[in-house]
C-alpha cells in the first residue's frame, strides 16, 4: 500500500466519527432516505448486536472455561464491544485512530490512539486478539500487513477472533445498489465493502495462523425491521452451528484462528 493513500483513508475513517452524531441534512429527497423508513440506529443496533453474541458464544465454547489474562480489542472504537469478552479476560486493552472515540471507553480498559499496522505493544503481550468489523474497511489495502501486526504481538499460542461481512450473502445484490441510491443511507465509510471469506482465510495462512474456523454469525441484515430481524435470527439458527456449508452466505461471518 501507498503511503499517501493509507494516509487518505486514516483522514476519511477519523471524518467518519466526527460525523456520526451530527444530524441528517440535505435536500428533501436525502432527509428521505436516511429516515427510519431505510434505516434506524435500534435496527442497527439489535442486527450487529445479535451477531456479536454469536461470537461471544464461539469464543466461549472454545475456551472450556479459560481466562486469559490479557486481550486486545483491536479497533475498539468506543468499546462496546468489551461487554461481550469481559467474561473471558482479567485486563483489556484498546487501540482505535480516534481519541474521540477512545473518550467514550469503559474505564477498565485500558486504551491508545494509534494505527494497527504501527501498534507499539512490545512482542508475544496478548492472549486473545479481538477485531470485530474492521477488515471490511481495509479490503483496498490488503489485510496481511495488519494480520502480521497481530500475530507479533498475540503471545504463543494465542488467538484471534475476527467478524466480517461476506460478500456471498444473497441480500448484497439488493442493500450494495441501496447504499448508492440512498447516498450510503447506512452510514459506511466510503470504501468498506463485504468480500469474499476465503481471501482473509489465505491470508491468516500466509502469515502463520493455524486452526484456522469460520461460523455463519448471522444471517440478518441491519437495514431489517426488528421483527423480521428477529423471525430470521429464530429461523436460523441451526445454520450458525461451526463449518456449516451456508456459512461463507451469512451476513455476518466469524473467523476463529491461532498463533503458532
Amino acid at each position: 500500500m501507498t503511503n499517501q493513500k493509507y494516509d487518505e483513508k486514516i483522514r476519511k475513517e477519523l471524518e467518519w466519527y466526527e460525523r456520526t452524531n451530527q444530524d441528517v441534512q440535505g435536500s428533501l429527497m436525502y432527509r428521505f432516505f436516511h429516515s427510519k423508513l431505510f434505516f434506524s440506529p435500534e435496527r442497527n443496533y439489535l442486527n450487529f448486536a445479535f451477531a456479536k453474541k454469536q461470537m461471544q458464544s464461539f469464543i466461549i465454547s472454545k475456551l472450556n472455561n479459560i481466562t486469559f489474562d490479557k486481550t486486545l480489542i483491536a479497533p475498539c472504537g468506543t468499546g462496546d464491544d468489551l461487554k461481550y469478552l469481559e467474561s473471558i479476560s482479567k485486563e483489556f486493552y484498546g487501540i482505535d485512530l480516534s481519541p474521540i472515540a477512545l473518550q467514550h471507553c469503559p474505564e477498565n480498559m485500558i486504551v491508545k490512539t494509534g494505527d494497527i499496522l504501527k501498534s507499539g505493544y512490545p512482542d508475544d503481550t496478548f492472549d486473545l486478539i479481538a477485531s470485530p468489523l474492521f477488515f471490511h474497511h481495509v479490503v483496498d489495502f490488503g489485510f496481511d500487513g495488519f494480520l502480521k501486526e497481530f500475530y507479533r504481538i498475540l503471545k504463543k499460542r494465542g488467538y484471534i477472533v475476527i467478524l466480517e461481512p461476506s460478500v456471498f450473502y444473497p441480500l448484497n445484490a439488493i442493500t450494495r445498489p441501496l447504499k448508492k441510491l440512498t447516498r450510503n443511507v447506512y452510514g459506511e465509510v466510503e470504501d468498506e465493502k463485504p468480500f469474499n471469506p476465503m481471501l482473509l482465510t489465505r491470508c491468516l495462512k500466509r502469515v502463520g495462523f493455524t486452526n484456522i474456523e469460520l461460523c455463519a454469525a448471522s444471517f440478518s441484515h441491519c437495514s431489517f425491521y426488528i421483527p423480521l430481524a428477529k423471525i430470521i435470527n429464530t429461523l436460523t439458527r441451526p445454520f450458525l452451528k461451526n463449518n456449516n456449508p451456508l456459512k461463507y452466505f451469512a451476513w455476518i461471518v466469524i473467523f476463529w484462528a491461532q498463533k503458532q
